[in-house]
This record gives structure tokens, sequence and C-alpha cells, in this order.
């Protein structure tokens, strides 16, 4: 279901290129499990092990529309810190925060962000990442 619900949003009838999200989790495998599943929907996939990566590939990669991101990670800054950040310095981009131990009101999610909660289904990851691409 995930990828018939994203391939249609991902690939537009203007065939242009598919949407590059960025996955940021410091667990290796939800990392790969979840990049896979996001590529399966037809999006392009960076990943990030945590904030300070994830800001690095940020700037060598302007292509990035969406980053999806866990709450806690072993960096400086939270997921939903890095979130903040983005709103202010890239207001451009999506931002799709996860976890399965924080779920932060919605008031304190930063404009054009969604939270998904852990454990998620592939339809849920999936209809965010929609959303934020419009």
């Amino acid at each position: 279901m995930c990828a018939d619900l994203s391939f249609g949003t991902a690939r537009s009838s203007e065939h242009h290129a598919a949407p590059t999200v960025l996955v940021v989790e410091d667990q290796v495998l939800l990392r790969l499990y979840v990049s896979d599943m996001i590529e399966q929907a037809g999006y392009t996939v960076i990943s990030a092990e945590d904030a300070d990566e994830a800001l690095s590939m940020i700037s060598l990669n302007p292509q990035i529309q969406i980053v999806f991101s866990d709450f806690e990670m072993p960096s400086a800054m939270t997921g939903l810190e890095l979130g903040h950040h983005l709103s202010r310095t890239r207001p451009d981009m999506g931002f799709v925060l996860t976890s399965g131990r924080q779920m932060p009101g919605s008031t304190l999610l930063p404009p054009r962000s969604l939270f998904v909660a852990k454990p998620f289904l592939e339809s849920d990851v999936c209809a965010a990442l929609a959303h934020c691409i419009h």
C-alpha cells in the first residue's frame, strides 16, 4: 500500500525527478529499514546518523526536500531541535519527526512538519511524506 500511495505522489505527471528525502536515524537497522521503505515508495533517499551529519548532508545536497528524523539522537541537537533549525534556515523543506517515547504536542512542532509515532505503519510514513510534498 505504501508504494502505491506515494509512488503516484512522488512521480508527478510532469515527470520531475523523485523528491529527495533525508532519513536521520541513529539506529543502523532502523535507518536501513526506513530508507529502503521510502526508496521503494519512489523517493530518492539519503541517510544520516545524527543531526550533525544531517546538517552536513543538507548543505551538500540542496535537492533534499523532506527530512524524516528520529527525536532522540546522540548529538547535541535532538530531532525536534533539528526541525526548528530547518524551519528557520530552510522553510521550504518538509519535516517528519518520529519517536517511540517522545510525543510533542502539535504546537511544539515546527511549521510544515508532522509527527509519526513509532512503531509506525509504512502507510503512515508515506502519507506524511506525501503531505510534505504538497
